[in-house]
């Protein structure tokens, strides 16, 4: 059984990177060690992030569509010198925002093999 904060660290914030590498790689034409900078991981995670041979959860990207555009915007920011407090935090509200969702919910329950009648996320129900 994983906690809500276990799906981020091992689903989430791994997606987000991979999204973000193929991004800074592929639109800003940036090298794998300037990306690895940039992100503060290893160029082995990058080079893993941009053969897809790990990081991209593909449900996870059907569930939130909003991925992709955040990558994209975010993207931009990196190559244009955002910091690195400045991506933390940006990184951080994005990820809290899905993480107040009935769709992350469900993707919580799914991955933790959790019991669907689970009230973690929401112990009362969610606002429409």
């Amino acid at each position: 059984m994983l906690q809500p904060s276990e799906v981020t660290a091992a689903k989430l914030l791994p997606t987000i990177r991979a999204r973000l590498a193929q991004e800074l790689l592929q639109v800003h034409g940036m090298t794998q060690v300037r990306v690895a900078r940039a992100l503060g991981i290893t160029q082995a995670a990058v080079s893993h992030y941009n053969t897809k041979s790990r990081g991209l959860d593909e449900d996870l990207m059907r569930r939130f569509p909003e991925i992709d555009r955040f990558c994209v915007d975010l993207g931009a920011q990196i190559a244009s010198g955002i910091s690195q407090t400045q991506q933390v935090s940006r990184i951080d509200q994005f990820c809290e925002g899905l993480e107040h969702t009935v769709r992350f919910c469900e993707y919580h329950k799914k991955v933790s093999d959790i019991d669907p009648s689970c009230m973690v996320c929401f112990p009362t129900p969610p606002a429409p």
